[in-house]
């Protein structure tokens, strides 16, 4: 019996094997890359920034970067991207783990945050800062796995100013990428829907399995997953992402197109959902490398009890199989902020490929 030992024990453990490598296929994952897993945990929020300037820096920098960073957007009210804090220069070494630092000097500065800048780039980059008179420096998961750091550094706070107010759509660009790509990854450390789901499909979305099928209505080409929590609570959202498609020989995506498809679409399948006249706004956007366009703002449902919520739908042209999509979001979150949510399920959506 004993020979027979090792051969089962090396069969048990290649059919073990084979379950690890199965489970992990089934992840999405295009977002594992955003970490370094060999460094140390990265403490704060997602969407919190901590800006560190001394001085007349802290004066040049303060208000353009304010005035991006803490930007609102209305959805059913106004909702932040970010909390931005401003951080005194004796806190350098307390908040090096942190996810979102912004550090911002000069190059000849003795103050303590530019003596930090001088002293933690290479010499090649602090060279070029002075060669040119101010550049923005980006650096990834320097002290912690999930890290953002931005470096503004200028000859003197004069373009030290000018730098932050040139580069501050820039800055808010790249906080906000990596705080849709942490959503995004949170959400695909849980397996996705199987692709067979999608065989008789003309298109495949990458959906977590925590969300459930809430509607499939093939003859009217509408598809719709919900994710609500186990036990009601007030603490999470609800979230729903749907994909309606038809036919369509000519790109007619336009936003007359949207806003009454989405119309029609909430009455028949979203239960009486319905679009704010006055509270939705169009604007060019890309979904899922197809330029098209994107609409935002807040919906209502009369048998709800007037209850309501934020949505965002994109639409496009797919002219390779003359066909128009449309890829619909909502949050219901009566008690919290909307636009996480909704920052997520965009990058879900981000996943579709039509066929």
């Amino acid at each position: 019996m004993k020979k027979y030992i090792l051969p089962m024990l090396a069969l048990l453990l290649a059919l073990a094997g084979c379950g690890r490598e199965s489970a992990a296929s089934n992840r999405y994952e295009k977002h594992d890359r955003l970490i370094n897993p060999t460094k140390p945990i990265a403490y704060g929020e997602d969407y919190e920034v901590h800006i560190f300037a001394d001085g007349a820096n802290l004066d040049a920098v303060k208000p353009p970067l304010e005035a991006s960073l803490a930007r609102g957007v209305t959805i059913v009210v106004e909702e932040q991207y970010f909390s931005v804090n401003f951080q005194e220069a004796a806190a350098l070494n307390d908040f090096k783990p942190y996810k979102n630092l912004v550090y911002c000097g000069t190059v000849a500065g003795r103050d303590p945050v530019s003596l930090h800048i001088t002293k933690t780039l290479a010499p090649k980059l602090v060279s070029a800062a002075e060669a040119s008179g101010a550049e923005l420096f980006v650096i990834n998961n320097h002290y912690s796995r999930d890290q953002l750091i931005l470096y503004l550094l200028a000859k003197d706070p004069a373009a030290l100013a000018k730098l932050a107010a040139d580069r501050s759509e820039q800055i808010f660009g790249y906080l906000l990428d990596r705080y849709r790509q942490r959503l995004a990854r949170a959400a695909y450390q849980n397996a996705v829907i199987e692709d067979k789901f999608f065989a008789d499909r003309p298109f495949s979305i990458k959906i977590p399995n925590i969300y459930r099928l809430w509607k499939d209505d093939k003859a009217g080409r509408f598809l719709s997953f919900i994710f609500q929590p186990a036990k009601p609570t007030r603490d999470k959202a609800d979230k729903y992402i749907s994909v309606y498609h038809e036919p369509m020989a000519a790109n007619q995506v336009t936003p007359e197109w949207v806003y009454k498809t989405r119309q029609e679409l909430g009455k028949k399948f979203m239960d009486g959902d319905y679009i704010l006249e006055d509270r939705y706004r169009t604007e060019p956007d890309s979904i899922a490398g197809f330029k098209g366009l994107r609409m935002t703002g807040h919906w209502v449902n009369e048998s709800a009890g007037g209850f309501g919520g934020g949505f965002q739908t994109w639409a496009f042209w797919h002219e390779a199989s003359q066909t128009a999509y449309l890829i619909d979001n909502i949050a219901f979150f009566r008690d919290g902020w909307k636009l996480p949510a909704l920052l997520e399920l965009g990058m879900i959506s981000q996943s579709l490929e039509p066929k």
